[in-house]
C-alpha cells in the first residue's frame, strides 16, 4: 500500500515492524476522527431538533392589561 507523507509517495511494506505499527495506529485514528465527526453532525441535528420542540412546549405568554393610575 501507498502512502503520502509531507508530499512524498512512501511504500507501506517497506516500514519498519514499529513503522507500521504507527501506521496502523493512525489509520484507526483517522477511522475513529470520521466516527466522531459523523456524531457531531448528528448531535447537532438533534440538539437543534430538541430546541424546536421545547419552544413548541413553552408558556404563552399571558397578556396583560395595563390600566393606567388616576390621578
Amino acid at each position: 500500500m501507498n502512502l503520502k507523507i509531507d508530499n512524498k509517495d512512501y511504500d507501506s511494506e517497506k516500514l519498519s515492524d514499529k513503522g507500521k505499527i504507527y501506521l496502523g495506529k493512525l489509520q484507526n485514528l483517522q477511522s475513529k476522527l470520521q466516527q466522531i465527526n459523523l456524531e457531531i453532525i448528528d448531535l447537532n441535528i438533534l440538539q437543534k431538533n430538541y430546541s424546536e420542540l421545547l419552544k413548541k412546549e413553552l408558556p404563552k405568554e399571558e397578556v396583560k392589561e395595563v390600566i393606567p393610575d388616576k390621578k
